[in-house]
């Protein structure tokens, strides 16, 4: 899953999915976060935007790349670093000098930490 088009009638968007940290609703608009700061505004909704995703992962056989957690955001799972739900935080990172801390309700950091941890259930469970 490299690259997606969201055309519209006014712009086109390339939008390269392996670099962005987190897209965020803004009422009919969506915000596209880059890693490495950048961010673009594009005239899709969040939903719409999510089913382009699917849409390409399922040619790219890479689903799980990215997650919605609520009403208001889509994050990209390659990217997550630390998930704190005291705090309300959840934060991605590329382990380099780019990081995004993100606010987000505690119901859904916990049913996100679970999966999470399934996930990778082989590996330390403290």
């Amino acid at each position: 899953m490299n690259k997606i088009c969201i055309n519209t009638r006014d712009e086109l968007n390339l939008i390269d999915l392996d670099f962005v940290a987190c897209i965020n609703a803004n009422g009919n608009y969506s915000n596209v976060m880059y890693m490495d700061g950048n961010k673009i505004m594009v005239s899709v909704g969040l939903s719409q935007f999510e089913a382009i995703i699917k849409d390409a992962a399922s040619k790219s056989q890479s689903a799980n790349t990215f997650v919605r957690l609520g009403r208001s955001v889509i994050i990209n799972n390659r990217y997550l670093s630390q998930i704190n739900i005291l705090k309300q935080k959840l934060i991605l990172s590329d382990r380099g000098k780019h990081a995004y801390q993100l606010t987000v309700p505690k119901n859904l950091l916990k049913s996100y930490k679970e999966l999470i941890r399934k996930s990778y259930s082989g590996n330390s469970n403290l």
